[in-house]
Order: C-alpha cells, then structure tokens, then sequence
C-alpha cells in the first residue's frame, strides 16, 4: 500500500510540473520613463548651456567631455561629483594649433579630434598636446568626413589600425536620383598611420527616392564587426554584421511618425524644404547602449506649423520627439513620446544608468544658463 500510494504522489507531482512547463510564458513589458534623478553641471560665462557635442567616457569615475568652440576647448566633467575636473584649451595656430570642431574620446590617452571642413584628424590626449596630425585622402566625391556629436550621431570605431567614420557625399537632396545615389556610401575606414582611406561598401536603400526627394542624413552605429545604420526619411533599420555581409533591412517604424514618410519636390522653395525639415515626420540619432545591450533610436513626429515665425522657431526650439528602444535583434521593446518643451534631443548621452537627456531646452521650466542639466530616463521591465 505505501508503494502505492508513494507512485500516486510522484505521479500527482510530475503532472504539475508538466502543467506548469505548458503555461505559456508572460510576455516582458518594458517601459522607458523619466526618473527625476537629475546631473546639473555648472557653467562659466563662456560656455552655453546647449552643447555642439557632448561624450560620455568612464575612466575611475564617469566623465563627459564637452566642446567649447568660444574657448577652443574641451571641457572635462565629473559626473559623480558634478564639477568641472579640467578645461584643456588648445592653440588656435602653429604647431599646435587646431580648431576644435567635432571629437571622439577612445581612452584618455587617445582623443580624436575632427576639426570642420578640414582633411586632418587630431590625436591628443588630456594634456591638450598634439600628438599626431594625420591628414586624409578622400575619394572623389566625397567632400568630407561627418563625424557629429549631437546631430545624426554616429561615433568613430577604431578596428585594428583603422578608424571607421561617417562620410558627407557631394550632390543636392533636390536633384539626385536613385541611380547616381546607388553609387555612393556611407561610411569611409582611415589608415591612423598615414591616413589613405577606402569606402566600406554600405550605401543607400535602392528604393530611398523611389517615391520623391529625400535628404541624405543618417546615423550610423558600430560594435563588434555589426553596423547599423537609420536614415532620416526611412522607417527601416538597416544591419550587417560584418564588412563582407549587404545590408539587411528590418522595418521599425514609430507609430508617432507618418505611415509614408514625407518627400519633396525637386523645386521645392526653401520654406518647403526648412518644413520638410524641421516639421515633417523624421528619424534623427540611432546610438548604441552597451550597458544594456539596446539602441535608441530618435523620432520627430509631424509638427503643424502655420507661420514662417514658428517654423523657425523649430530650428532651436523642437516640438515633441520620441525615443525608440530597440533589442539587439532590432526588435522594438517600447517608445516613449515626450512633449515639446522640457527636453532638448540633441544634447543626449548614455551612462551606465541608462539615457540621459538635456533639460536646456530653450522653453523648458528647469533650463538655466549657469548649467547643463540632464535628467536620467530608466528603461525598466516588469
């Protein structure tokens, strides 16, 4: 009778293990959401308060390097601290001379500068001197290399003894077609020891003006051998997980933004194109969060304007965007609409906490001139 009753139990056991192992799993909700937990970073009378390019780097403790064209510098902040550690402030001419445009921070030891419209790249380090001087070649074509630290983010990846960089390509928005854009590319790989260049094969979507005039801007983000790349007027994500590899598409469109996405015509006037622009549906930086594994991609949805007044306002003063939260796969896990008003995106970086955005937004309640003020946005999951 024990055994009896003791395979009854075993029995009465395995079927509620094996009920359990058929429940269906509970989908993950994620959620991204302001936390109140703010970073404000005083500023002196020569620094403004919205930044023309901010990086975050993690030595001992986190820092964020942030240009300063007015003193020709970069400024270094301690984000546990919240103070200003150093200001390296550079030659504008001689041999030491450089103008301090765009930057990427690889190690303390080895910090690029990007001046503006010029063939070189810089390395430095935190002592302010130069290191290298490394003038590029570039293709025909391609005016220059793009490496922006607020607009269409796209940060340099340095892979052996090359540095893989966002390149501009010559031509108007208005009069390309898709057969000249077919032949151009994106992204351009520098030798750092005696700076020739060779164009990645990466180009433009084969159907981007298929339904009218887009404009070319794009974000770019790079690790381990992957690239992923967001245009401004496409709601595709485009990925490849090595040089060797084409591009794949995956669609990830906001639902905040147009179903068709907006175009213009080859005679467009420039208050058409400055709307289509500033007003019109759009995707903007796509940046990579290696603290969790996940991208955010920036949005703008359309915006009605009805003056001239309030179109230009746009330019400095941008109405509501959206940030997307994308897995590794390129899956959407969430994306969060804020209004116009509080936040600037533009001025944006990532920390071990999760995203940071700007509170300088000209409009905003908490904007002062005297600091930069971040807000930590938590992605969180129930």
């Amino acid at each position: 009778m024990f055994k009896i009753k003791s395979f009854a139990a075993v029995f009465i056991l395995v079927f509620i293990f094996s009920c359990k192992e058929r429940e269906p799993a509970v989908p993950v909700s994620w959620t991204l959401e302001p936390s109140g937990e703010k970073i404000q970073l005083p500023l002196d009378d020569s620094t403004a308060n919205v930044s023309m390019g901010i990086e975050y780097f993690h030595d001992k403790k986190p820092l964020l390097f942030n240009s300063n064209p007015n003193t020709n510098s970069l400024q270094i902040y301690d984000l546990d601290g919240q103070s200003l550690l150093k200001e390296i402030r550079f030659e504008r001419e001689g041999d030491q001379g450089v103008g301090v445009g765009h930057f990427h921070v690889q190690s303390l030891d080895s910090i690029f500068i990007f001046p503006e419209m010029r063939p070189f790249v810089i390395l430095t380090d935190t002592s302010g001197v130069i290191k290298d001087r490394i003038r590029i070649t570039l293709p025909e074509g391609y005016p220059m290399i793009f490496v922006h630290n607020s607009y269409y983010v796209s940060p340099p990846v340095v892979q052996g003894k090359e540095l893989i960089v966002k390149v501009r390509i010559d031509g108007s928005p208005g009069s390309m077609n898709q057969e000249t854009l077919d032949k151009k590319k994106l992204l351009a790989a520098i030798n750092l020891e005696d700076g020739s260049t060779r164009l990645l094969p990466f180009g433009f979507p084969t159907d981007y003006l298929s339904n009218g005039q887009r404009q070319f801007e794009f974000s770019a983000a790079g690790l381990n051998g992957k690239t992923v790349v967001s245009f401004m007027g496409d709601h595709q994500v485009y990925f490849s997980n090595s040089e060797n590899e084409p591009l794949q598409s995956k669609s990830v469109r906001s639902q905040y933004l147009d179903e068709a996405m907006p175009t213009f015509a080859k005679d467009v006037d420039g208050r058409g194109f400055s709307e289509y622009f500033f007003a019109k549906s759009r995707y903007e930086s796509l940046i990579h969060d290696p603290y969790r594994n996940v991208f955010y991609r920036f949005a703008f949805p359309t915006v009605a304007v009805e003056s001239d007044e309030e179109l230009r306002a746009l330019r400095s003063s941008p109405g509501a965007f959206v940030v997307m939260v994308l897995d590794e796969d390129l899956n959407i896990l969430t994306e969060k609409r804020f209004e116009a008003g509080t936040y600037l995106p533009s001025n944006f970086f990532v920390g071990e906490k999760g995203l940071y955005l700007s509170l300088n937004h000209p409009d905003g309640p908490e904007n002062k001139e005297d600091r930069l003020t971040f807000e930590l946005i938590r992605l969180g999951s129930n």
